[in-house]
C-alpha cells in the first residue's frame, strides 16, 4: 500500500510530520482530499480543519487550521499555515474559550464604538444648537 508523507508547519513549529493514507483539506475552492499518487497542485489553504488518515495506526487526526499554502508533489505535501493547532479535546476547550473571549471582546468593543457614534452624534447636535442660539441672538 503506498502512503503520503505530509508535513505540517506554522509559526509554532512542526504541527505533524509522518506517512499518512490520506488527508482533506480546506482551500478557497472546496474540500479536497488527497491519496497517493495524486497530481502536483499549490493551492491556497482556508480556515478550517485538515483531516489525516494515518498510515499504520489508521487512526484519524483532526488539525484546525487558519490560512496558508499547501504544496502537494510526488507523494510529499508541505502545508504552511499561519495558525494551526491540533484538535483534542483540552485543545477543543481552548478554542471554546478564545471563541467565547473573542465575542466577549467583539460585544464590547460594539458598545464602545456605538458610544462613540452616539458622542459624535451629539456634539454635532450640540454645535447646531449652539450655532442656531447664535444666530437667533444676532437677529434680535
Amino acid at each position: 500500500m503506498k502512503e503520503l508523507q505530509i508535513e505540517i508547519l506554522s509559526p509554532n513549529g512542526v504541527i505533524f510530520n509522518g506517512k499518512i493514507l490520506s488527508v482533506s483539506f480546506p482551500t478557497v475552492n472546496g474540500i479536497i482530499s488527497v491519496f497517493p499518487g495524486h497530481t502536483n497542485l499549490v493551492t491556497k489553504l482556508n480556515n478550517g480543519e485538515i483531516i489525516i488518515t494515518e498510515y499504520k495506526k489508521n487512526n484519524i487526526k483532526n488539525i484546525s487550521v487558519s490560512g496558508g499554502f499547501i504544496e502537494i508533489a510526488q507523494n510529499n505535501i508541505t502545508v504552511i499555515a499561519e495558525f494551526a493547532l491540533q484538535s483534542n479535546e483540552t485543545n477543543k476547550q481552548k478554542i471554546k474559550q478564545a471563541i467565547e473571549l473573542a465575542k466577549n471582546m467583539k460585544n464590547k468593543r460594539q458598545k464602545l464604538i456605538d458610544m462613540s457614534i452616539i458622542e459624535s452624534q451629539l456634539q454635532k447636535s450640540t454645535g447646531g444648537l449652539k450655532l442656531g442660539l447664535e444666530i437667533k441672538r444676532k437677529k434680535i
